[in-house]
């Protein structure tokens, strides 16, 4: 796959023209190569005056993600942002930098969880259509990411920095902090309005749920698990064993890869794990 961007100063000539959509199959093959199919998927917006040009950027590369899951598409954002929409965006990413933890999972937790899901989201969507993820939703799940744990700001410190194995009791605390941060976010006044809050909400409640409907709280398996959810599920165990936490020492990738791929960190969604193969060279330089 090769990506590229292109800026403009006179965008309104592309957007009066009619763009042309690669369809046929004489064009989407390359002559002695008739198994080699191309695809062209675009996203564009008009960038205000008053956008920073990296999130115009950002934004255009979402809308991307969301034309190649469509096969062929291209999605025009038609206008800049509004003032409502820039203060709100604002208020978004102030909800996030708010969530600071008490245990050993510092920002920089929160920093990798978030580049990780944002990996594995772009990567799950250029391998398959079958989840219909909004542009909107592209961006909200690794902002809402950053929330997952926030309800262990509600378990005692002596449980979460405890330096050895976990009683029976204290495992049963833990797993609390899934309802406990799902409840703290849907108590917000603007939850209902707030589609970020309600991903983080997804996220918070369900990402300590399996594949094989093993995990808590509700049990839920397979696909019946928000998609949101078992992205953060697998970016949070890849980070916490490649981490080094006040329990344990760093493994390595390798070592961190084997354990995933082998179930012994738990069942996750057989594609995902397939993402995170595809992607693991990166995350060696990246992270």
């Amino acid at each position: 796959m090769q990506s590229f961007a292109h800026f403009t100063p006179t965008p309104q000539k592309i957007v009066a023209q009619k763009p042309k959509t690669i369809s046929s199959k004489e064009e989407t093959t390359l002559p002695g190569y008739p198994h080699l199919h191309l695809s062209l998927s675009i996203g564009a917006v008009l960038q205000g005056s008053a956008d920073p040009l990296e999130e115009a950027v950002h934004r255009a590369d979402s809308l991307m993600y969301q034309a190649k899951a469509k096969k062929n598409a291209i999605v025009l954002e038609v206008g800049p942002l509004t003032l409502r929409e820039r203060n709100l965006r604002q208020q978004r990413k102030r909800q996030i930098l708010i969530v600071e933890f008490r245990n050993g999972e510092s920002g920089l937790h929160v920093q990798h969880i978030r580049a990780l899901t944002e990996k594995i989201l772009d990567h799950l969507l250029e391998k398959t259509s079958d989840y219909k993820i909004s542009a909107e939703e592209q961006d909200n799940i690794p902002l809402a990411s950053a929330l997952h744990d926030i309800g262990k700001i509600t378990i005692d410190e002596n449980i979460l920095n405890k330096p050895g194995r976990l009683t029976k009791e204290e495992f049963e605390v833990i797993k609390t902090h899934c309802m406990q941060g799902a409840n703290m976010l849907r108590r917000l006044e603007n939850f209902e309005d707030e589609p970020l809050l309600q991903t983080a909400y997804d996220i918070a409640r369900w990402h300590h749920e399996r594949w094989d409907g093993r995990g808590y709280p509700d049990g839920l398996k397979g696909n019946d698990i928000p998609i949101s959810a078992q992205i953060v599920s697998l970016a949070d165990v890849y980070d916490a064993l490649t981490s080094e936490r006040c329990y344990k020492e760093a493994f390595s990738h390798e070592t961190a890869m084997r354990m995933i791929l082998n179930g012994e960190c738990g069942a996750f969604n057989p594609l995902l794990l397939e993402c995170l193969t595809d992607i693991q060279a990166e995350l060696q330089k990246k992270l």
